[in-house]
């Protein structure tokens, strides 16, 4: 089964995508938070922690942006993070595996609220999956950002 876009989750009875009004300014923010957090998630001195999250957030915002480049915007219903990146991905023509690995750094980031702190191998994967991802994400935000 390939990636879902927005439209596919609404018609499935999603509540976390609305339509919205494509807005240049928001996508330059996202795209400058963005990089801020790509930045980030390269800085050894910070914690690994830091960096697993940075470098999903990275992803994240930029996956915002594509959205919204396409006249969607996320909610805060359940799921939004997880349909959020499949969508854009989705629209971004990120492989299956690609996201999957995405998927599991989204896992990842979320073991902080069961009191697990981060290997070594998750902060590379998070690292190898924001590189994999972001440049395929700005591909699509690039007509934008003129």
């Amino acid at each position: 089964m390939g990636l879902r876009k927005p439209d596919e989750f609404v018609a499935a009875g999603s509540a976390v995508f609305k339509s919205a009004p494509v807005s240049r300014e928001a996508i330059k923010g996202w795209v400058e938070i963005a990089r801020g957090k790509a930045s980030d998630a390269l800085n050894v001195k910070n914690s690994m922690s830091t960096q697993l999250g940075v470098a999903y957030d990275c992803v994240l915002n930029l996956s915002l942006a594509v959205l919204n480049s396409h006249g969607w915007r996320a909610t805060s219903a359940d799921g939004h993070h997880k349909e959020s990146l499949e969508a854009a991905c989705a629209l971004a023509g990120v492989s299956v595996k690609d996201f999957n690995d995405m998927d599991a750094v989204r896992d990842l980031r979320n073991d902080q609220y069961r009191g697990r702190a981060p290997a070594t191998a998750d902060v590379e994967l998070a690292i190898k999956c924001m590189k994999a991802i972001s440049p395929l994400l700005l591909d699509v935000l690039a007509p934008h950002l003129r």
